[in-house]
């Protein structure tokens, strides 16, 4: 049996796989290929891909492939830059729960398709994460296959990122909650009552777009979250875990140091990724359940302040344990600078920075008489945000005060992830 080595991979890296089932057995017969299946790399230990029970996320420590199965990595040639990386991301997880499409999947290889819906299959997901990012991988990204992906000339094969797995560490898995497995039966019970009110919601997106629509309906959606676990996902996985979460109870857990010191390096040093996620959710929601007053959307409000605080919690015990062994950690980053935007402060240190935005700015506050405008725009319901993620330079200056459009724009047309200034 073999399994990923994630010392090998990249955010944004592309896995072909397959299985010795029928259905795998059929596709690669019809291809020519030796492959069925592709998988985008989100995050450390994470993948998301999209199968019968839709889009979702995987832990890479249980995915195991028999010695007889292929598994190619792939990777941009010219590898791919932060914003690329993140849009693909982003996409990804936007699509999170979309329903999976037979058909499409089949006509993706026997041909006859004249348009496309928004369910999705593997391979369209990884193309239309790529092409999302301006980056072409097939000449169609709403019908390919597998095999064409692997046959991308833009695409090169990563060495060394498929190793050796003993029986020993896959029983071992198989009694550890597996968390993903628990937010995708979650999500799915969530979306099939949402698509009882309506039929064209796919995604996690669509019901925030709902309810805007339809607020008479967020008592319906209040008690479905509820009902369907998505709320208390967390919980488990907590109570399973603390020694996460607690460095007395992390030192007195039975096991190897060695295995403790893998799980602390591997946490601090996935650039921060899951807290940028928990951080730019936060931020949507509060301005979500500001501008809609629905309890659906404070309650989601609330889920992500409870998952950053838990994620901070999970950080600082991991830290806590390596300087506790005396063991070298990751060298430190300089501490982003959190200045309160518009402030003599800020814009004397932005000046390094962007002097154009400084000057824009300026220009800006001067104009409407007030500082309590947006940074880019002027508008007035504003609110301060930072800049957050691994692409952010050392020592920058990362903050901005935003109205609610100019975040929209930024946060999705242009992939940047804006946490609450706090």
């Amino acid at each position: 049996m073999r399994k990923l080595d994630e010392s090998a991979l990249q955010i944004g890296d592309i896995i072909l796989t397959t299985t010795t089932d029928l259905l795998s057995k059929g596709i690669r017969k019809v291809t020519g290929s030796d492959i069925s299946h592709a998988l985008v790399y989100v995050e450390s230990h994470s993948v998301i891909d999209a199968t019968g029970d839709g889009v979702h996320s995987r832990n890479t420590q249980r995915l195991f492939w028999e010695d007889q199965c292929a598994v190619h990595v792939l990777r941009l040639a010219e590898g791919l830059d932060e914003t690329q990386s993140r849009r693909i991301v982003n996409y990804v997880r936007g699509r999170i729960g979309t329903q999976y499409s037979k058909i499409e999947a089949a006509r993706s290889v026997l041909g006859g398709a004249t348009s496309s819906s928004r369910r999705q299959f593997c391979s369209r997901l990884v193309a239309q994460a790529y092409a999302s990012a301006g980056l072409d991988l097939v000449a169609d990204s709403n019908y390919c296959s597998p095999e064409q992906l692997k046959g991308s000339t833009q695409l090169v094969a990563v060495q060394g990122a498929v190793q050796p797995v003993s029986s020993e560490e896959i029983k071992c898995w198989e009694g550890i909650h597996d968390t993903p497995q628990s937010m995708r039966d979650a999500t799915n019970t969530l979306l099939s009552g949402a698509r009882i009110k309506n039929a064209c919601i796919e995604d996690l997106n669509d019901i925030d777009h709902h309810l805007k629509m339809t607020p008479g309906d967020d008592s319906y959606f209040v008690d479905l979250y509820k009902r369907s676990g998505y709320l208390m996902v967390w919980v488990d996985e907590y109570e399973k875990n603390r020694w996460q979460y607690d460095l007395q109870t992390m030192i007195d857990k039975p096991g190897f140091d060695v295995t403790k010191r893998q799980y602390c390096e591997d946490l601090l040093g996935d650039d921060e990724e899951g807290l940028v996620r928990f951080e730019v959710n936060r931020a949507g929601y509060s301005l979500l359940a500001e501008e809609y007053p629905l309890e659906t959307f404070r309650q989601l409000r609330i889920l992500y302040e409870t998952l950053v605080e838990l994620h901070l919690k999970r950080r600082q015990t991991a830290v806590q344990w390596l300087r506790l062994k005396g063991l070298v950690g990751l060298p430190e980053r300089s501490p982003a600078v959190l200045l309160t935007p518009h402030t003599e402060e800020w814009f004397v240190a932005l000046t390094a920075w962007n002097p154009q935005q400084v000057a824009q700015t300026r220009f800006i506050l001067k104009q409407t008489g007030s500082d309590a405008v947006c940074s880019v725009c002027g508008d007035d319901s504003v609110r301060d945000y930072r800049l957050i993620g691994p692409g952010i330079p050392d020592g920058a200056i990362c903050t901005l005060r935003l109205c609610n459009d100019c975040w929209r724009i930024r946060a999705v047309m242009y992939g940047e992830s804006l946490a609450l200034l706090v």
